[in-house]
């Protein structure tokens, strides 16, 4: 099909970014034979070092791709278009139009982000597609296989986990609405395109992936093959993963479920009081299962990286577009909270602001470059932190209030030694949402326990996991200007809708030139 002249690079392509550790084979892809890659379990495993390598590489936006560097993109993504991120040059910055809510009216071209994020997604399901269609011809021990094809299926699960949230509402109360095209065979430029189908079907097909990917790695597990590297999925990501998935499908119980069984593994803790004011920006820190571990010989461009946009304090884009936190929110932190101080700045008077630099009302200072003359820093994609939030907020769902509560205990007594009385023996045991979202209160109270892990779970997560999901999956929507907003851009009361078509990105227009079975007018998203 068409589409896949741009959207699906061959398995050859991949390898030109490939970046592989632990001594694997590191020899470019497209310098050696299709069937020399997949002859056996170490060359498969150079191809998936080449996907996790695009997993932080750029360029998925033409020659507008500074603010298209895979993974950390997206959640920068959710992040701005949502309430609690603030992009301080809105009109000029990177991420202003994702602030705005404007890319999605750009499908025509290739330099906005409905191109960037249907092209990143859909390029790792093509090259993980060509990896599994080797499962029962590749040699190499059971255990070794089975750990190469688990990654494999578990992160295509996840790329289809995150397709779905961008182009659609979320999984409840649209579960017959359009999805996404579905493909898990190898495809050529003259693969006839698939049609949108349903949500239902791509969450069919997510599960499906997730389960046979933990079956896969559980039995690597057990045969003795661990994680070499915290760049490679294993068992207990892959549970990570599904216990995301579940919170969105509202599938309680099997989020607490997997989320435990991510939170079991080897030498996993909560981070340190220290280790959240270290800049996240290393693998080593002891709450990250999953992450890319930057290195110099990587050299993927010191302006087309996470830190570039979020370290104020580095010279580069976040240096003079900083990135803040919402005022609203910021207020909700305790004055004994180690995260109001280290996170971010306060309220500064006008004539002490700078132009350049952290010194800016609410600017963040959670992540830092860890080396400035190398530009380097770690992307961390999942911590123990919030899967411990997603087993609390699964538990109080289902009304287990104490052991909530004993998990969000642990959890705060980290941040605020005074937690328990400051703030849990002040909420009551419910599992409604009462919190006053929009703000519009001067001083909003906290009533619920669950009121509570959500408002954790804004203020831990910020700019990690990506706020506008759980707005999604919540159905809340979002007011930018309540009493005393530092927003740049307020936007329209319609962000009060919890299925406002702004939340959604449209499909880009090179789809419908590429795929008969898709059409331009009656597949496309609201505009």
């Amino acid at each position: 099909m068409k589409i896949n002249c741009y959207i699906l690079s061959t398995i050859f392509s991949i390898c030109t970014f490939c970046s592989c550790v632990d001594n694997l084979d590191t020899n470019p892809t497209d310098q050696i034979s299709g069937n020399i890659i997949f002859k056996d379990v170490q060359g498969g495993m150079v191809a998936m070092n080449g996907v996790y390598r695009l997993m932080y590489s750029s360029g998925w936006a033409g020659d507008n791709s500074t603010h298209t560097f895979g993974y950390m993109s997206t959640m920068l993504v959710s992040g701005f278009m949502g309430d609690d991120m603030i992009v301080s040059s809105s009109v000029k910055g990177w991420f202003s139009m994702d602030y705005n809510l404007q890319e999605r009216n750009y499908y025509s071209s290739i330099l906005y982000r409905p191109y960037s994020e249907w092209n990143f997604y859909y390029t790792l399901i093509s090259n993980l597609n060509y990896i599994i269609a080797h499962e029962d011809d590749l040699y190499g021990l059971p255990d070794e296989k089975a750990s190469l094809f688990g990654q494999a299926y578990s992160l295509r699960a996840l790329c289809y986990f995150h397709l779905i949230q961008l182009y659609q509402q979320t999984y409840k109360g649209h579960e017959q609405s359009p999805g996404i095209p579905i493909y898990t065979e190898p495809t050529t430029s003259s693969t006839p395109g698939h049609p949108r189908g349903t949500v239902e079907e791509v969450y069919t097909q997510i599960n499906k992936d997730i389960e046979y990917g933990i079956g896969l790695l559980k039995q690597a597990e057990d045969g003795g093959i661990v994680q070499k590297h915290k760049s490679h999925i294993d068992y207990y990501v892959a549970n990570g993963i599904k216990s995301r998935i579940a919170l969105v499908q509202e599938r309680w119980q099997d989020a607490i479920d997997a989320a435990v069984i991510a939170l079991r593994k080897k030498d996993l803790k909560l981070a340190t009081a220290s280790e959240l004011l270290g800049g996240f920006n290393s693998l080593n820190m002891s709450s990250a299962l999953w992450g890319a571990e930057i290195q110099k010989s990587d050299q993927i461009g010191a302006y087309a990286s996470f830190f570039c946009h979020m370290d104020a304090a580095a010279g580069m884009h976040g240096a003079y577009d900083r990135k803040c936190i919402s005022a609203w929110l910021y207020k909700q932190l305790n004055l004994q909270d180690i995260r109001r101080v280290n996170w971010w700045k306060g309220s500064i008077a006008p004539a002490l602001e700078a132009m350049q630099g952290p010194q800016k009302s609410y600017c963040t200072m959670k992540f830092r470059f860890s080396d400035y003359s190398s530009y380097l820093g770690d992307n961390i994609y999942m911590r123990a932190e919030e899967l411990l939030l997603t087993e609390a907020e699964a538990l109080c769902r289902l009304k287990k209030y104490d052991e909530a509560r004993s998990l969000m205990e642990q959890f705060g007594s980290i941040r605020d030694r005074n937690y328990k009385r400051n703030r849990l023996d002040k909420v009551t045991d419910d599992n409604l949402i009462t919190l006053d979202a929009y703000g519009t209160g001067t001083t909003p109270e906290i009533k619920t326990l669950l009121d509570e892990i959500l408002l954790q779970r804004r203020i831990e997560l910020w700019g990690e996991t990506g706020r506008l999901f759980d707005i999604l999956r919540l159905k809340t929507g979002y007011y930018r200007g309540y009493e005393g907003s530092n927003h740049v851009v307020k936007l329209s009361d319609d962000t009060r809708l919890p299925d406002y078509k702004g939340f959604i990105l449209t499909i880009p227009q090179t789809e419908f030139d590429g795929n008969v079975n898709m059409d331009p007018i009656a597949d496309q998203n609201p505009l």
